[in-house]
């Protein structure tokens, strides 16, 4: 049995190595070529050599996680921006040479001597990779951080860096492209702070890279069957589940000989072997058959939707005005008291607006962040929702399930306070607030919960689709309220927060009720693919 799985493998191997070739016919196929990366050179003095060197080893990590490539590392020739024209014209010299004649000489660029050797290898590298720190900044700050129920503010460091990279087509002796990162890091720790800086400046590479046009990988379909089609390339050259891949066809405009390429189907990569692929079909304005041509379709990976709905609460009729009781001793003989009016109906259902920006793993799950605004006045809310979610396709269409944890807040806006009483001011908990310095008064509460959601998704273009969720929630309900009056006008302004609960509230003409949003949640939206 052993014997015959080790012939199965090797039966396979050889088929797909078959297919590869006879697909080298016709489909343009990627292959693992040489790029040569540069060390990082700089255009500011104030840059200490750690920060070059984390820098390089940053931008090496990432071509080398790519597996597309074969990195040749160089981090000892730095060449400045000044100095690529210069270099791209001897690349077309050399290569007009022979390379045993152009091997022996070491060329100079600037303050840079590049070896004979290592100039003769980078001149037959397929790319080469120069960047240039060029800019690099250090802004004091402060930080504010937290210690149980304090708040402080320490000294702290922001960074800024600006990294250009030049890619060099050393095939056609050109500037293929140049693109530039920009990174921000805060921290009170500056060696912290920097390393921040440059890891946001190179998290941009993934997307910025892809979306050139050299760097996507090319592939041809070599068996279609159903919805499934099988390409070549895999793991060994960095596809990975959930990428996408166009067919891109060959058409001829009218009776004329021109011939255009033309995207005519959209693929999503399920599985992913060491040396072929296994995807799935979106969607297919033609057929696609053996040796159509695949290429790389470039996505950050982000999905940003755009919601609107309607949603369940149970929100009590709170429509009266709610009133503050003086709790001083001369206070209490004479009545003296604030009131706001609240002017809350009650509610149902509210209409609902969301943002949801969620992150791809793979080809079946993502994670969901969702802030949802619930519009309902006086008192709205807000939620913010983290979720993860796994999804079902059939060509365009999708069904996916997730599971939220979330928190909820829900406030009012600034309301006007009024007196009642002769006393210019009240007291409430020791705090004395003044009639004379406009005194507000704003609620807010809490809730903590769970939410289950079912949604439908259509894709309606490469980038686009449709969406329409129902989802069920389970959250805490909001008794609890927490009331803040403040002045806003004086010399010195005085605040003081109570509980929905205290004394200083007068029951009689009414109090802070029980609010909950368990219940259906039904929404529709467009979603945004990056």
């Amino acid at each position: 049995m052993f014997k015959l799985w080790k012939i199965s493998i090797f039966l396979l191997t050889i088929s797909v190595n078959l297919f590869n070739y006879s697909l080298s016919l016709s489909a343009e196929i990627s292959e693992k070529k040489d790029i040569a990366i540069f060390g990082v050179s700089s255009h500011v003095t104030n840059v200490s050599e750690d920060l070059i060197l984390y820098i390089d080893s940053s931008i090496n990590h990432y071509f080398i996680k790519q597996k597309r490539f074969n990195v040749l590392g160089y981090g000892d020739y730095r060449l400045k921006s000044e100095s690529i024209d210069n270099f791209i014209e001897r690349i077309r010299e050399i290569r007009a040479k022979k390379a045993e004649e152009a091997g022996v000489y070491d060329e100079k660029f600037g303050t840079v001597v590049i070896k004979g050797e290592d100039f003769d290898r980078i001149v037959n590298s397929f790319l080469v990779v120069i960047p240039v720190l060029s800019n690099y900044n250090v802004k004091d700050t402060q930080i504010e951080e937290v210690s149980g129920s304090t708040k402080y503010l320490v000294n702290g460091y922001t960074v800024g860096v600006v990294v250009d990279i030049t890619f060099i087509n050393v095939r056609e002796g050109k500037k293929e492209a140049s693109i530039r990162l920009y990174g921000e890091g805060t921290d009170t720790d500056y060696s912290a702070a920097k390393k921040k800086a440059v890891d946001n400046a190179v998290a941009q590479l993934p997307y910025r890279v892809k979306k050139l046009d050299i760097f996507k990988i090319k592939s041809g379909v070599l068996m279609v069957k159903g919805d499934t089609v099988i390409f070549a390339l895999g793991e060994d050259m960095g596809v990975r589940p959930g990428d996408e891949y166009e067919v891109i066809t060959k058409h001829k405009i009218g009776n004329s000989n021109r011939v255009v390429k033309l995207p005519t189907a959209l693929i999503r990569v399920k599985r992913v072997y060491p040396d072929h692929s296994e995807g799935r079909i979106v969607y297919q304005k033609e057929r696609i058959t053996e040796g159509d041509q695949l290429v790389e379709v470039a996505r950050a990976g982000v999905d940003i939707s755009i919601n609107t709905g309607i949603m369940k609460v149970n929100i009590p009729d709170m429509n009266y005005s709610l009133v503050l009781v003086d709790d001083s001793f001369i206070g209490t003989v004479l009545g003296n008291h604030y009131y706001f009016e609240l002017n809350q109906p009650s509610r149902n259902y509210i209409p609902e607006v969301s943002l949801s920006i969620a992150k791809r793993l793979g080809y079946r799950f993502k994670v969901d962040f969702n802030g949802i605004g619930m519009l309902n006045f006086p008192i709205w809310g807000g939620i913010g929702e983290l979720g993860i979610v796994t999804s079902l396709y059939k060509r365009r269409l999708g069904i996916d399930f997730g599971v939220y944890g979330g928190i909820l807040y829900m406030s009012t806006f600034k309301k006007r306070i009024y007196q009642e009483g002769i006393l210019p001011s009240i007291s409430i908990e020791g705090t004395e607030i003044d009639y004379d310095q406009d005194p507000y008064a704003s609620i807010y509460g809490l809730g903590i919960g769970l939410k289950g959601s079912t949604g439908i998704e259509f894709v309606v273009g490469r980038n686009s689709s449709v969406r329409a969720t129902v989802s069920y929630r389970l959250y805490t309900s909001i008794k609890n309220w927490m009331i803040h009056i403040e002045e806003t006008s004086g010399d010195v302004m005085e605040s003081v927060t109570i509980g929905s609960d205290s004394d200083n509230i007068f029951p009689y003409y009414g109090s802070m009720k029980m609010v909950n949003i368990n219940g259906l949640d039904i929404s529709i939206g467009y979603n945004l693919r990056f």
